[in-house]
């Protein structure tokens, strides 16, 4: 990318979760973004504030990077160079905190310690700092950059997300295994949730599938009630900011318009699921009944999803195939007409105990496990 180019748009890299690729692929086209997939993500290009636009709206993007420039760089003082050319002033008043995160890949170039000193050469920075993978933590106060070196050619990038994406603002309580809000919109997207069908959960928990599906059904942008890191950039442009949240909110539906229902047998969980959807803004049936009594709502069929125990958290291993055995006979019998969604375990003895006829897997990864999402029915 060149600096003209730069000038004109922008061009993004929106990173998502491992196995949700599809699902970020597909909003993006619903968004009318002009994109093409690439490694983790898709590469976007379009007008400026594009960025906004991304962060604001795709459910499955962890992190959203402005690229800066691409050169190439054989050695320290080259790399000075190219850092030098950099668009900088768009992103950074020179006097904010300043992170780099640096990736190599085949590269024979400079390696991190040398990039970090070469950014205190070009950039002139009280203080220059490495930072770790961004997708995994929030990267504070000030401007963090990514850097990644592909043998001699770089590409820098600025993170315009701050905090990742899977942090909405309304999850300030978790459950004891918790699945990111993320992970919770790609599944529902990859089960072909379109939030005009009844959408059940019978193992709750602190309610991420449901209000994940709630937004969904409203329309309602996922980051509505957080803020951005580029909301600190000096080119952050505070008007249109405000325009774009406003249409946001003016697409969104005041309901949703098949409430989500949701169960579980543990009091306290529905307890913190109903203080979250309060939090989000969403109406949800929450009711206590055990899975192995449940009996499917007369709205059906819709699209029944669940985040059973793995035993690396929560629960017992000896205990899981019985609940697994449980959880299959409920879905075989009284949401035997409904679609079926479950991300569980890698592990062969468990997708058996569920009984889930011509289910499909796809592999996911939930907080660092490998998981099969099973889909079935439909």
């Amino acid at each position: 990318m060149t600096d003209a180019k730069a000038r004109m748009g922008e061009t993004l890299y929106v990173s998502t979760l491992p196995g949700l690729e599809p699902a970020l692929e597909a909003e993006a086209r619903e968004r009318g973004l002009s994109f093409r997939g690439v490694e983790g993500g898709i590469e976007c290009e379009g007008p400026s504030g594009l960025h906004q636009t991304a962060n604001l709206h795709l459910r499955t993007a962890s992190r959203v990077l402005l690229r800066l420039g691409s050169f190439t760089a054989p050695t320290a003082d080259a790399l000075v160079r190219g850092l030098e050319r950099l668009p900088m002033a768009d992103v950074w008043d020179g006097a904010a905190p300043l992170r780099m995160a640096v990736s190599l890949h085949r590269s024979v170039a400079p390696g991190p310690a040398v990039v970090l000193e070469s950014a205190a050469v070009a950039f002139n920075p009280r203080e220059v700092a490495a930072t770790g993978h961004l997708d995994e933590e929030g990267a504070g106060p000030g401007l963090t950059l990514l850097v990644r070196g592909e043998g001699e050619r770089w590409t820098v990038s600025a993170d315009t997300s701050g905090a990742p994406l899977y942090q909405r603002g309304y999850r300030q309580e978790v459950g004891r295994a918790p699945l990111r809000e993320t992970l919770a919109a790609g599944i529902l997207r990859l089960a072909g949730y379109a939030g005009d069908a009844p959408l059940v959960d019978p193992m709750c928990g602190s309610g991420t599938f449901l209000v994940e599906g709630a937004w969904m059904s409203q329309r309602r942008a996922p980051g509505l009630l957080r803020a951005f890191a580029f909301q600190s950039f000096p080119s952050f442009d505070a008007a249109a900011w405000e325009r774009r949240r406003a249409e946001a909110e003016g697409e969104a539906l005041t309901e949703p318009r098949v409430a989500p229902r949701g169960y579980d047998l543990n009091a306290g969980a529905l307890g913190t699921a109903r203080r979250n959807a309060r939090r989000a803004g969403v109406t949800l049936a929450l009711e206590r009944q055990d899975l192995r009594t449940l009996k499917a709502p007369p709205e059906g069929p819709g699209l029944v999803v669940a985040n059973p125990p793995y035993g690396k958290r929560v629960g017992e291993v000896e205990d899981l195939p019985d609940l697994y055995r449980a959880l299959g006979a409920t879905l075989n019998g009284a949401f035997r007409e409904w679609r079926k969604a479950l991300i569980v375990p890698d592990e062969p003895r468990l997708v058996a105990a569920l009984g889930l006829k011509d289910a499909r897997g796809l592999p996911v990864k939930n907080g660092g496990l490998r998981c099969l999402l099973l889909l079935a029915g439909g």
